[in-house]
């Protein structure tokens, strides 16, 4: 139980010297990154391009529990970009959990 605690307080305080560190990297090269041009928008897997009206949207169908009649959902390109974004944010939220309870021991399981 103690080591758990040594172990968390030494890594708050590693994340605290880090943060108060100055980057050796200029402040100028972030906004060149974000000056950069849009990547091509490439359709997900299992989406279909339709057009309503005079917009693009991309469905798929999606079954729902107790029903046995399949919904469509469709999202536009913007959607679709936000929806991509959040998975891969909590992929690496679960790779980062991953990493740091590696075993039982060191999330004080055991």
């Amino acid at each position: 139980m103690r080591t758990t605690w040594v172990a968390m307080l030494m890594l708050v305080a590693a994340q605290a010297t880090v943060a108060t560190e100055p980057a050796d990297e200029p402040a100028e090269a972030a906004p060149e990154a974000v000056a950069a041009e849009p990547e091509e928008f490439k359709v997900p897997p299992g989406f279909r391009k339709k057009t309503r009206g005079k917009y693009v949207v991309y469905c798929r169908k999606e079954h729902v529990m107790g029903t046995r009649v399949d919904s469509e959902k469709c999202y536009d390109e913007q959607g679709l970009r936000e929806m991509e974004r959040a998975r891969v944010e909590n992929q690496e939220k679960i790779d980062q959990m991953r990493r740091i309870c590696g075993s039982m021991d060191a999330c004080g399981g055991g």
